[in-house]
């Protein structure tokens, strides 16, 4: 083996083993036993009780499903509050009727997001999951998307299960492959550390939407990185995209003083300029979402409006249809990320005699060549 790099050397080492008549060729997979049951409220309830005359019994169909309550009180003992709640806890038994006690261990949460989309395909099916004849309609889905953390566990129970089902005839038995395209997005960071429910390092929402707005955190999370990388908290500029929306704000409300004294008649040499500038925007930003590129598209929006003050605070002034044509592009191309803002600006912009426009409704622009 000496001089091999280690596949030739494996490969070497397994053909000898072979030839000798000491050892075989073998794929072991990487597998462990499902632990399925967990001692946590969170999950779906183990359809079990038990009897001290029946032992264990499964719960009838007709009972089903087991519904957890809603009232349970969480203490700090390391046991699930099932095991504590007196009206779930004690039950009687399918069988002969007695006392018997529920089973108190929940289900893997993994078990309900190895199927979901399935369920989504007929979402208000009151007598099965699904309809096999809607899963053929909607399914495989297009594109999965998920955090490093599940691209294993969760990619191959998804797969399982979709497998399963369809073995069993309860999917359709053409379904073999829940997924066309995996995505996987990177984690944010703070201070150095996974951010995570466990840990407590969660930053709340609620105070960064009260003061900058949702659509600045929207921005933000966009502009940070490429979606696929691990990124630090502390690289978030929300201030930066807060200070970004407001240009836009201001550039794009009716009756700004950037639009006052617009010309009107032909346009110039340097209006044809900011036409072309904005169907660049359009191509740029449509190749740029279609390659999950958001963070350089970002960056494509805050160009084109350093722009477009220029343009509007040239000596000449802005030509008026032309302005008005590049902010409502800007708008339409903006809607994906900053969904509220744009909205109001369109509606205040484009609403006339009681009629409500709305930008979320109107066509993707078109890039002219």
């Amino acid at each position: 083996l000496d001089g091999m790099d280690v596949p030739t050397a494996k490969e070497a080492a397994i053909e000898w083993l072979v030839e000798q008549g000491i050892g075989e060729r073998k794929v072991n997979y990487r597998l462990r036993d499902w632990l399925l049951s967990r001692q946590r409220f969170w999950g779906c309830p183990i359809p079990v009780v038990y009897c001290d005359d029946d032992g264990i019994v499964p719960v009838p169909e007709d009972q089903l499903p087991v519904v957890a309550p809603d009232d349970v009180e969480f203490t700090p003992t390391g046991q699930s509050p099932l095991q504590h709640h007196e009206g779930f806890l004690h039950t009687t038994c399918p069988k002969c009727g007695g006392p018997a006690r529920r089973e108190t261990d929940t289900m893997d949460t993994f078990v309900d997001s190895s199927w979901y989309f399935l369920r989504f395909c007929d979402p208000w099916a009151e007598n099965e999951p699904f309809s096999a004849e809607a899963v053929a309609r909607w399914m495989p889905v297009d594109q999965y998307i998920g955090g490093a953390e599940h691209a294993v566990l969760h990619l191959m129970y998804a797969r399982f299960f979709t497998k399963a089902l369809a073995d069993l005839g309860v999917a359709p038995k053409e379904l073999r492959e829940p997924f066309q395209r995996l995505f996987t997005q990177g984690m944010i960071r703070l201070e150095g550390a996974k951010m995570s429910k466990s840990k407590g390092n969660l930053v709340a929402p609620e105070e960064i939407i009260d003061t900058l707005g949702a659509d600045a955190l929207r921005l933000a999370h966009l502009a940070v990185k490429p979606p696929e990388d691990d990124v630090d908290w502390e690289d978030f500029g929300l201030e930066g995209c807060a200070r970004f929306l407001h240009r836009v704000w201001r550039l794009a409300v009716p009756g700004s003083d950037l639009a006052t004294g617009a010309r009107s008649g032909e346009p110039t040499d340097a209006d044809q300029e900011v036409v072309r500038a904005t169907h660049r925007l359009i191509d740029d930003i449509t190749t740029h979402f279609d390659r999950w590129s958001y963070n350089v598209a970002v960056a494509k929006y805050m160009a084109f409006v350093n722009d477009l003050y220029r343009y509007a605070q040239s000596d000449a002034g802005p030509h008026g249809p032309t302005l008005d044509q590049a902010v409502d592009t800007l708008l339409q191309l903006l809607a994906p990320a900053c969904p509220h803002i744009t909205a109001e600006l369109w509606d205040r912009r484009h609403s006339t005699g009681g009629e409500v426009a709305h930008v979320h409704e109107t066509e993707w622009p078109v890039a002219d060549p």
